[in-house]
């Protein structure tokens, strides 16, 4: 499940909030409705969308804070206003909104308008907020918010697992196809003993490169480097910018959980509070993948199985992280055992050629291909038993076929590992 879609409307590019009653699901504007009725789109198929905090409109959003219904009577005009019951906050409105400090929530936003205290506006904004703020229900993180994307390093990957790991045991909540609670410790317990995998510039790179056209894999323990884990790459990776994913074994196969990640978006002294309460992961597609399910390139999780193909395929070697002697005195402190974090990186070549098979007088060599290319996985009949006399199905994983050495075809194009620019193919 997709957890990252911004719903906006067609007609006034407004990021629109999300309705859920029982089984059906509703949009609506932000703050109060407009006089045409909402166009839930996609975002991406809307213009310049608007997608700001409900109560200053300058930042990017962090919470939906629930609230009941919120209506304003102007007792002077006998005039009724009807406001929305989900607000989209960002960072630094919720720390007043969280300090139960209506006045300094009132003074920020009005700042942004130019409203003095006392003014009308000024006094209508207070009645607002004073209505999130006493009556707020609860809040959730939301995954729809597009941040510039951290840079996450090896030695870092312990507190960004750790930071992950404790907003999923925390009070907030999530979005709902991941936020039972009871799921959400199960992950957390499976993650803090899972090792993690660094994947380093140069075999993303490549991931890169080759993950559109993977084929179809079908996932088994034999895939994958470990029964659970947590991969993370440099930079964005795939369409969906995917900055890591996680998988955990559940009864008939696993969970994983793709994220993106959050850069540094905000006001310099706010970014402590928000790696410390949220970190550097947001959740942005679950999904549980049987046994023998089917992924490919396409799929928005796709990158992380093209990293396992590619390992498996013996492309790679991991080599342990060296980390700061604070986080593993950290570890030590708390009784935990030490993280295990990997490096993941494309194996050297091998500069020596190889020695040539003579050919005899009068044949001909198969041509060799000048690029690296996908070989379709598919099923084999695997001879077992007494005298080999019995079959069984196995799964022939795709390949990446052709000499390491080999720039690699993607349809009209040739990327070179290493290089920036694609060259056209003629």
């Amino acid at each position: 499940m997709n957890l990252a879609t911004l719903m906006a409307c067609a007609t006034c590019s407004h990021a629109l909030t999300e309705h859920r009653h029982g089984s059906r699901l509703g949009f609506r504007h932000p703050v109060a409705d407009e006089e045409h009725e909402v166009v839930p789109v996609d975002a991406v198929h809307a213009p310049q969308v608007f997608n700001r905090c409900h109560t200053c409109s300058g930042e990017l959003p962090v919470w939906n804070y629930r609230t009941g219904l919120i209506q304003v009577m102007a007792l002077d005009v006998g005039a009724v206003a009807t406001y929305n019951d989900h607000w989209h906050v960002c960072y630094a409105c919720a720390q007043h909104i969280e300090a139960d400090d209506v006045g300094a929530l009132t003074d920020r936003c009005a700042s942004f308008m130019r409203w003095r205290r006392g003014s009308t506006e000024y006094v209508q904004l207070n009645l607002l907020h004073r209505g999130i703020v006493l009556g707020r229900e609860g809040r959730t993180l939301l995954t729809t918010t597009r941040w510039p994307a951290a840079r996450i390093a090896a030695e870092m990957l312990p507190k960004v697992r750790d930071r992950f790991t404790g907003l999923l045991g925390s009070p907030v909540d999530l979005p709902t196809a991941i936020n039972d609670r009871e799921g959400r410790q199960s992950l957390a317990n499976q993650l803090d003993l899972a090792p993690m995998y660094w994947i380093n510039e140069e075999f993303t790179e490549l991931v890169n490169a080759v993950s559109r056209n993977q084929p179809p894999a079908r996932l088994s323990e034999e895939l994958m480097p470990s029964s659970a884990g947590l991969i993370a790459w440099p930079g964005a990776v795939g369409p969906g910018q995917l900055a890591a994913v996680s998988w955990t074994p559940q009864f008939d196969g696993w969970q994983l959980l793709g994220y993106r990640s959050i850069g540094s978006a905000l006001r310099e002294d706010l970014m402590p509070a928000l790696r410390h309460e949220i970190g550097w992961l947001l959740p942005a597609h679950a999904e549980h993948v049987p046994r023998r399910g089917a992924l490919d390139g396409s799929h928005p999780l796709g990158p992380l199985v093209t990293t396992w193909l590619l390992i498996n395929q013996q492309m790679a070697e991991a080599v342990p992280a060296k980390l700061p002697k604070g986080t593993t005195k950290a570890y030590q402190r708390s009784n935990r055992p030490a993280p295990d974090v990997r490096i993941v990186r494309i194996k050297p070549r091998n500069s020596a050629p190889g020695p040539r098979s003579p050919q005899p007088d009068g044949t001909r060599s198969r041509a060799k291909p000048d690029h690296r290319y996908w070989v379709s996985g598919h099923e084999r009949q695997q001879a077992w038993g007494p005298g080999r006399t019995l079959r069984k199905p196995i799964d022939i994983q795709p390949f990446l076929k052709g000499d390491e050495s080999l720039p690699i075809k993607l349809s009209t194009t040739v990327r070179v590992l290493g290089n920036r620019t694609a060259v056209r193919d003629s």
